[in-house]
């Protein structure tokens, strides 16, 4: 059994995730031995029950076909796809940037955070594989790279996301997208999400949710955040604290409109 102290979210590791960690230290693969006992615990306590070295050996596999060496940032994604998504002053997905660059700027629970802008997207327009090695990409560097990073252990690998539907209406909605690339990303990322906070909330959103919601397992579901009402903007701010929110994009500030 691995003997060190290891804990996540505040909870120190059983003896059973003990004996998970130590099986885990045994698995003939690259991946898999190239991460801590502070970086399996939360993978092997959020993927539930079941064989621990062989749900590790599956994400390792599965990482293997979708997480390249090639650049998927964020600007080389979408300059090269610019004439894919409908028009607007502000990337479709960005992270938060910090003083310095990498890793992000991260919120008061130490997670990346992240902003998604559904009104630029144009169904069908980038091929869903593309979508989900993206994707796929970007959590693996903040659930490893920029985890280690980071002074938090309680925040390793952890990613908020705002989700900003100014502007987004029925011609952005997309549910085959989502059903495909949901699955996988619960799967392989099963901690990473630690909130999501999506807003205005509409009619359109709420058709869209009805989807959504039964992909996520009620764990993922409740780090949901839906703000409701003309002051979602104030919303956002408090559920971010004011040291983010003075960081916010301008549309998302309270007061700003833009």
């Amino acid at each position: 059994m691995y003997k060190r102290q290891v804990s996540y979210g505040g909870a120190a590791a059983t003896a059973a995730e003990l004996e998970a960690i130590a099986a885990a230290a045994a698995v003939d693969d690259a991946w898999v031995r190239s991460r801590s006992p502070a970086e399996l615990l939360p993978f092997l306590r959020a993927s539930g029950g079941g064989d621990a070295a062989a749900r590790l050996r599956a994400a390792s596999a599965w990482r293997a076909d979708w997480v390249e060496d090639a650049d998927w940032s964020f600007d080389a994604f979408f300059a090269e796809r610019a004439d894919a998504f409908w028009p607007g002053d502000r990337p479709m997905m960005e992270w938060l940037a910090a003083d310095g660059g990498a890793p992000p700027l991260a919120d008061d629970d130490g997670a990346a955070l992240l902003v998604l802008r559904p009104a630029r997207h144009r169904v069908g327009a980038v091929d869903r594989d593309a979508w989900l090695r993206l994707i796929a990409w970007h959590g693996d560097r903040a659930t490893s790279a920029w985890a280690r990073d980071s002074a938090d252990a309680d925040a390793r690998g952890k990613v908020s996301i705002i989700v900003d539907r100014t502007g987004s209406g029925l011609r952005n909605q997309d549910p085959a997208l989502l059903r495909y690339l949901i699955p996988p990303l619960i799967k392989h990322f099963p901690f990473a999400l630690h909130r999501a906070y999506v807003a205005p909330v509409n009619r359109v959103f709420w058709t869209i949710w009805r989807v959504v919601r039964y992909l996520l397992p009620p764990p993922v579901r409740s780090r949901f955040r839906l703000l409701t009402g003309a002051d979602w903007r104030r919303q956002l701010a408090a559920e971010v604290g004011p040291r983010v929110a003075a960081r916010l994009p301008g549309n998302l500030r309270e007061g700003d409109l833009r």
